[in-house]
């Protein structure tokens, strides 16, 4: 298994960064066929518990949110379209999105279970599809720091996510929600944070010293700290609601997209929007 792990990471680590690294269309395929497999997966989970869904519209409509944020945010739809007039085309497909899970359900003509099932669609779809691949993209294409956020936020998640698990398991004593997470300890948690705000700041004097403060460097490594973890706890709970270990076996390994992404399914937007308001408030 640690083999299979470590070989995992030696071939996909350097593959994720060069892509990254080079922004548009690469990045734009590589976030949507995260969020399609991620989507995918929560499909399947979402099956133990409704047998009525079926992940190829809800995959489809996960992916065209990641195409939204990267079509609508561009200048050259900037100069034909107003932003308030792209912002009402965000919400008509949020709008989309509901009126699909409610109609589907609808047109089914049953009642049993019906409200479960539309609830697991608009959660699957949402979260996956708005609350990650959506802000996956806007987030690489802020001026011109975004290719650095991207790193930054895998930086401090990960290694956050790393060091709560090898101080957890050192010296961790008091579990932190075992019914969730059984692994996971209130020490590991804290050395989590800790460690995820140094990499955060240690990121920010190399690579972002004529954007970010210190201050708000460990701010932002405090944030992306605490909701990693969040993330990683909210499909946990899924998990162990229906009795599965992993949600997929696709990284050999490292389990499912699910598994690997859930830490930046709340990180992600949370460093969109901090930093798009402090830029707003020159506080960076």
């Amino acid at each position: 298994m640690f083999w299979r792990r470590t070989l995992s990471v030696v071939v996909l680590v350097p593959l994720v960064l060069l892509i990254i690294y080079l922004g548009h269309w690469f990045y734009l395929l590589l976030v949507s066929a995260a969020a399609l497999m991620m989507q995918v997966e929560y499909c399947r989970l979402s099956q133990h518990l409704s047998e009525k869904i079926n992940p190829i519209t809800p995959s489809i409509l996960t992916v065209g949110f990641c195409l939204c944020g990267f079509f609508l945010d561009t200048q050259f739809l900037d100069t034909l379209i107003e932003p308030a007039k792209i912002s009402l085309f965000m919400f008509s497909y949020i709008l989309i999105v509901f009126i699909y899970a409610f109609t589907s359900s609808i047109y089914r003509g049953e009642v049993a279970g019906e409200l479960l099932t539309v609830t697991l669609k608009l959660t699957g779809i949402l979260t996956i599809g708005w609350v990650f691949g959506y802000h996956c993209i806007l987030l690489r294409k802020i001026d011109n720091i975004g290719m650095h956020l991207i790193f930054l936020l895998i930086g401090t998640v990960w290694c956050s996510d790393t060091g709560a698990y090898l101080i957890g398991r050192a010296v961790g004593k008091h579990k932190l929600i075992s019914q969730i997470s059984p692994r996971k300890t209130v020490e590991g948690t804290i050395a989590g944070i800790v460690v995820g705000t140094i990499i955060s700041i240690v990121f920010s004097l190399i690579f972002l010293n004529q954007t970010l403060s210190l201050l708000n460097a460990a701010i932002i490594g405090l944030l992306l700290s605490v909701l990693g973890p969040l993330g990683d706890l909210s499909v946990s709970l899924m998990k162990r609601t229906i009795g599965v270990k992993d949600s997929g076996d696709v990284i050999p390994g490292h389990g499912g997209f699910l598994d690997r992404c859930d830490s930046l399914i709340f990180s992600t937007p949370v460093l969109y929007y901090y930093i798009e308001f402090a830029g707003f408030f020159n506080f960076i």
